[in-house]
């Protein structure tokens, strides 16, 4: 975050109660595929934890190791810190596994696993990152989450971070990003001790970006290709900025006003010392983008996935790092279907009408259907070759935005598929009740005073070995105590890494 928002320390959130209204899967075929299951998720599961745990949640990490055993991290505040819990593959309910801080931290919170085993152990390496905002408690596991390396509180060498996010790379190697609240900048650290510590590298934003970004950046997750077979392995982060210099001077310093009308992929190819700035998208300069957090992923072709929010409408754009040859002529179109079954047009952009350096990022896609007033929060998640899933806050009311007090909220999920005749999306709402009413507030800390911030600031999916979505979000609805941690994976539909269709568990 940046020092508009002064901190992201968690503060005391009031719930507010509502009837949830029932509300069961919704989507259509995919176009072409009318023998294709639709995505479907059961009823949700609330994570629950023992006093003084389990008070108040948010923004939930979700990951899955390579057995299918599902992990959840949650920020539960100082001194409760980052609360944790592993849902067995298989298991009727998961395990509450504690806070692996030791309460240090909670500000913040990211779980990231090793891709492999590494040489000498018998489990893949879970490591943690947690906030304390001065600096950064990291720590990790070898043995699944049963126990957990001491604590270090000072995981970054930066005095005063914001917003961490975890990337691993193979065998023991970890990246940890997170915003430099002096500098304004994306610190960029590297540990190859599985997560325990961690040594300054690089900052992501080059010096050709900077003038134009600082004030107003905000910094999505860290991507490592593990799949690349370059050494070391590329790595990839997205931000949010202003489009231009002036824009960012007329936006006013330390406050929340913000001109953050373009995207931005950062990409290093020398372990994050050195980085380049290349655009994925600017908007009219109209449009404001800077609505937490702006996300990125990697599919398992190298197809590089970004999601953002209007605050209006949820987006997609998608880029591969191969090359262009997947990609259509900028005079052919995608079509999708959303949750009512509107098909959507789309075209794709050609190389050869790129600036030298940059990817071919195709236009962007709406992922939210009609009939919504305000969409938040987008998360991507990469998949197969060519797959990816994205998941987000879709709110119905009386007005417009997430600030309408009159908004009924629900999770919705968007399955994505480039095939050779376009992008295909199959979506779904994923919560199975009105998980909250009435606002949503993203100005970090300020929204003690500026209105509600009981989801906090995102919500996650990812995807399990064999192919299912597992979401993690906040739901306040139930009282007390407001904002609790729900999960639910998919039980039917298609495996998003191999196309086939999933055996039905619902």
């Amino acid at each position: 975050m940046t020092p508009r928002r002064p901190s992201r320390a968690r503060i005391a959130m009031l719930g507010i109660a509502a009837t949830g209204v029932a509300i069961g899967a919704v989507s259509l075929p995919a176009f072409g595929s009318s023998s294709v299951r639709l995505p479907s998720f059961p009823i949700a599961t609330e994570l629950t934890a023992s006093f003084p745990y389990g008070l108040v949640q948010g923004e939930p990490n979700i990951k899955s190791d390579a057995a299918g055993n599902l992990y959840v991290m949650a920020a539960g505040s100082t001194p409760i810190g980052c609360e944790l819990w592993r849902w067995p593959a298989g298991a009727q309910n998961p395990t509450f596994l504690g806070a692996p801080d030791d309460g240090a931290g909670g500000g913040d919170c990211d779980i990231a696993f090793s891709p492999d085993v590494p040489a000498g152990q018998s489990a893949q390496t879970l490591a943690y990152s947690s906030l304390t905002l001065p600096d950064i408690t990291v720590g990790n596991s070898t043995d699944g989450g049963t126990t957990f390396s001491t604590p270090n509180p000072a995981g970054s060498q930066i005095v005063a971070d914001d917003r961490q996010w975890l990337a691993a790379a193979g065998g023991n190697t970890f990246y940890m990003s997170s915003h430099i609240v002096a500098s304004d900048n994306i610190a960029v650290s590297k540990s190859t001790d599985g997560g325990k510590t961690y040594s300054f590298v690089g900052v992501a934003i080059d010096s050709a970006h900077i003038a134009q970004a600082a004030y107003n950046n905000e910094l999505g997750p860290l991507v490592v290709d593990v799949n690349s077979t370059l050494n070391p392995k590329p790595v990839y982060t997205i931000f949010s900025a202003p489009s231009t210099v002036l824009a960012n001077v007329n936006s006013a310093v330390g406050t929340t006003q913000s001109n953050n009308n373009a995207l931005y992929l950062a990409s290093s190819f020398d372990g994050g010392v050195t980085w380049n700035d290349t655009p994925i998208h600017i908007g009219p300069s109209t449009e404001t983008i800077d609505h937490i957090f702006p996300t990125l992923s990697i599919d398992s072709s190298g197809t590089l996935w970004a999601a953002w929010s209007t605050n209006t409408h949820i987006y997609v754009s998608h880029a591969s790092t191969q090359g262009a040859s997947t990609l259509l002529s900028p005079t052919s179109t995608l079509v999708s279907t959303d949750s009512v079954g509107q098909l959507v047009p789309e075209t794709f952009i050609d190389l050869s009408s790129q600036p030298s350096g940059t990817l071919p990022w195709s236009n962007p896609v709406q992922l939210d259907p009609p009939g919504t007033t305000a969409n938040v929060f987008a998360w991507v998640t990469g998949g197969g070759g060519n797959r990816a899933d994205v998941v987000y806050y879709s709110g119905t009311g009386t007005g417009s935005g997430p600030d309408d007090p009159t908004a009924q909220w629900l999770v919705r999920y968007s399955q994505l598929h480039e095939t050779n005749k376009g992008l295909v999306v199959s979506s779904a709402v994923a919560s199975d009740h009105v998980m909250h009413v009435g606002q949503i507030c993203e100005t970090g800390v300020t929204c003690s005073v500026d209105g509600n911030r009981d989801l906090l600031d995102f919500l996650e999916v990812t995807i399990t070995p064999d192919g299912r979505a597992a979401i993690a979000w906040t739901d306040d609805t139930a009282a007390p105590p407001a904002g609790q941690i729900y999960v639910a994976e998919q039980c039917a539909g298609v495996n998003q890494f191999t196309g086939a269709n999933l055996s039905n568990t619902c």
